[in-house]
């Protein structure tokens, strides 16, 4: 049996890209100052909804259903912020180590 090539994972060693019909995402492989810049992170993909999102709120597209997910991205977004504000405070940032939740 040949060797089987590993798939390009993320740090937490899930699948790096996303290939779907239609879906085509490249997340971030290994910490950007040992690899370099080679994907985006969750928060990018989120960005791109949102603007998508706010291109229908300024057209004839508005609905409150789109201010709720609107909202609810903005929540996913500021929990991502508050993971990483506490992955660089406990110095575990870039690398593939657990950090504690803090209240």
């Amino acid at each position: 049996m040949g060797e089987q090539m590993e798939k390009f994972r993320s740090m937490d060693g899930s699948e790096a890209i996303i290939d779907q019909p239609f879906i085509k995402i490249t997340f971030q492989h290994g910490p950007p100052s040992e690899a370099g810049i080679n994907g985006c992170r969750i928060e990018d993909v989120i960005e791109v909804m949102v603007q998508r999102l706010l291109d229908f709120q300024g057209r004839d597209l508005a609905c409150k259903e789109n201010e709720e997910a609107l909202y609810n991205l903005e929540l996913a977004r500021e929990a991502l912020l508050k993971r990483r504000r506490c992955r660089e405070k406990q110095g575990v940032l870039g690398y593939r180590k657990p950090h504690k939740t803090e209240d």
